[in-house]
């Protein structure tokens, strides 16, 4: 289904003209970050379609309750502004508390239709993606695949490489452990990386940690944006109380880059 900007106030009557009386799956996007491609305004929907038809090919979900969403809020890709045959809303993206009301209504309807779906947030430009998860994780069943499902695999990937040396899983928290990409997955990475440490600990010691996590982005460590790169850490690892100050992670920067 495709919903857009222009269709607000009007989500909850086109929701119940899905046919479907059931569904189980959702799978949204507004294509804003669609793999490493950018932002492809209404023509990422085959990202939520391919993504259901792996869930129906190898978990054997029903492939009649499921639904693929566009959610079109426009596109800032200047390419397709221009091109006649694009099908999308020809306006740049709706930003802040416009762009939130959006989404706030189609969740709404979505739930009130379907409470016991399950709705993934895919390729979510990175400011989207946090956002969103924070807003909606304690009200809906939905997850960011980008931020928490990328994440799983990659923790299954780290205890299994601890495994693969020979070591038991509780040296995990031993481990120096580099992400390469500072976005939406990289940092959700980041972020439950730390969390299988702290719950390895059960303690507190994780902050004196630190050291061991480090994070690059395209341009290295600190060459740009470190300043914006030291609030995603603090915010994303919710440290953001206990080290008010920057000069702990900025230290850490500096020993990295040397």
């Amino acid at each position: 289904m495709y919903f857009s900007a222009k269709d607000k106030g009007e989500m909850m009557s086109m929701i119940y003209n899905w046919p479907s009386q059931q569904v189980d799956m959702i799978v949204i996007t507004d294509g804003s970050r669609i793999l490493g491609l950018g932002d492809l305004g209404v023509q990422g929907i085959g990202i939520p379609i391919g993504k259901l038809d792996m869930y129906v090919a190898a978990a054997g979900i029903n492939p009649q309750r499921i639904l693929p969403v566009m959610l079109d809020i426009g596109t800032n890709n200047q390419k397709l502004l221009k091109d006649d045959l694009y099908l999308g809303l020809r306006q740049p993206r709706l930003e802040g508390d416009e762009y939130l009301s959006i989404i706030d209504e189609f969740m709404e309807a979505a739930y009130t239709r379907w409470p016991k779906a399950i709705v993934q947030f895919e390729d979510f430009q990175m400011k989207w993606a946090f956002e969103t998860l924070q807003r909606y994780r304690k009200r809906f069943c939905m997850f960011n695949d980008d931020i928490q499902g990328t994440a799983g695999v990659a923790l299954a990937g780290l205890l299994g490489a601890v495994r693969a040396q020979g070591k038991p899983l509780k040296d995990f928290v031993k481990q120096k452990i580099v992400v390469v990409g500072a976005g939406s997955a990289g940092i959700g990475v980041l972020n439950m990386a730390k969390q299988a440490v702290s719950r390895m600990l059960q303690s507190s010691e994780i902050l004196e940690s630190n050291h061991q996590f480090w994070l690059l982005d395209k341009d290295g460590l600190s060459q740009k944006n470190e300043k914006i790169l030291i609030q995603q850490l603090l915010l994303m690892l919710e440290l953001k109380e206990r080290l008010k100050d920057s000069v702990r992670v900025q230290l850490s920067l500096m020993w990295l880059k040397k």
